[in-house]
């Protein structure tokens, strides 16, 4: 994501930076509904080999720059131009705004109410969206480019390791603050795995769990930015790229792929980056297998990590948050990871302070 960076009149570093306001279309006439139902059946015609099907000139235009390769049975959302989409104030209950999308046949598109989670503000730049259909309601994402001040230097770093038995654990250096989270999401999913098994059909579930989830997500990843923002600290998350992508048996891997850990990271990139924080995701080799004190090989034993060169006794979670940390500060006591092959990022705008260590080694949850 590339960004543009100056000065405001204070004299402070701005830039600029995309995020993705999600909205619903809601109180559709017969007659509009009618008109995107056929512009993005259309669209998926073209997209398989009819190029005379009636279709706005300008989408099949979007069309032929990012779809290359069509899968079978999958739909694909209508790619709106920046200079043809245009959001107003609603001015009634009808919706939280308008939006005009240009459709064929009608001219000047086709003006439709949205929802949105988050209103968007007047000085904010409306950029290339996209509108898309799922189970037979339309959803728009709205990609926006706002101006946010930087944070001028940072004072830490909070690494944030996400697992199985907690979903998410973060922590705070050189303070050592620790937070687990995440909890509400696997409770959210406990409960929707009962009621799909419970039912005849399974159908609806699936997606009022996704609905619950994302509210959950949201709410974890603005927390967590939050706490970022006040403390002046850049984020880093270790990146489960390599871990997913292993097969560990059938019960393991759905445990695995039920966290949601690819929103999770795309949700607190985005709003990190709206703060003017720093975002790294980092490679999490071995953090889950050497001490965050020492940096030798311990023993992790379910929820416990134990080190005996050094004696450190720790939440196992906590451990792998507190590496991942390091790891972005590019800490001495994660050389050996170097050594194998990890890499390092060693952030430009941390303070020195950020690096030295408190005497205690007690966490608070």
């Amino acid at each position: 994501m590339g960004n543009e960076i100056g000065l405001n009149w204070l004299g402070r570093v701005v830039k600029r930076v995309k995020k993705t306001v999600q909205g619903g279309v809601v109180n559709l006439t017969n007659v509009k509904e009618g008109l995107l139902d056929r512009e993005f059946e259309n669209l998926q015609k073209f997209l398989r080999g009819d190029e005379d099907v009636e279709l706005y000139s300008a989408n099949k235009q979007q069309a032929e720059r990012y779809y290359e390769k069509i899968k079978d049975g999958k739909e694909y959302p209508i790619s709106i131009r920046k200079d043809l989409i245009d959001v107003q104030e609603c001015g009634s209950d009808v919706g939280d705004c308008f939006v005009k999308i240009p459709v064929s046949g009608r001219y000047g598109g086709v003006k439709v109410p949205v929802n949105t989670h988050v209103e968007i503000e007047e000085d904010w730049e409306i950029c290339e969206s996209k509108l898309f259909r799922e189970n037979g309601r339309f959803f728009i994402n709205i990609t926006v480019e706002i101006e946010v001040e930087e944070v001028e230097e940072h004072e830490g770093v909070l690494g944030i390791d996400l697992g199985l038995r907690n979903p998410v654990v973060s922590v705070a250096l050189p303070s050592r603050e620790s937070e687990f989270r995440g909890r509400e999401v696997k409770q959210v999913q406990s409960k929707y795995f009962y009621l799909r098994r419970q039912s005849e059909t399974g159908k609806g579930w699936h997606r009022r769990e996704r609905d619950k989830v994302r509210d959950q997500l949201h709410k974890i990843t603005t927390k967590i930015a939050d706490y970022a923002k006040k403390n002046k600290l850049a984020v880093a998350v270790g990146d489960l790229s390599g871990v997913q992508n292993q097969d560990k048996g059938r019960e393991m891997n759905r445990k695995l792929h039920r966290f949601p850990h690819y929103s999770f990271r795309q949700m607190l990139e985005y709003k990190c980056k709206e703060r003017g924080i720093e975002y790294w995701e980092v490679n999490e080799a071995y953090t889950s297998q050497k001490c965050s004190r020492c940096g030798e090989e311990g023993n992790r034993n379910g929820g416990e990590f134990k080190c005996s060169t050094c004696g450190l006794e720790i939440d196992s979670d906590v451990n792998g948050a507190r590496n991942i940390a390091s790891r972005a500060l590019g800490k001495s006591e994660i050389r050996p990871l170097v050594n194998a092959g990890a890499p390092v990022t060693v952030p430009r705008t941390l303070s020195v302070d950020a690096t030295s260590e408190p005497s205690s080694e007690a966490t608070s949850c």
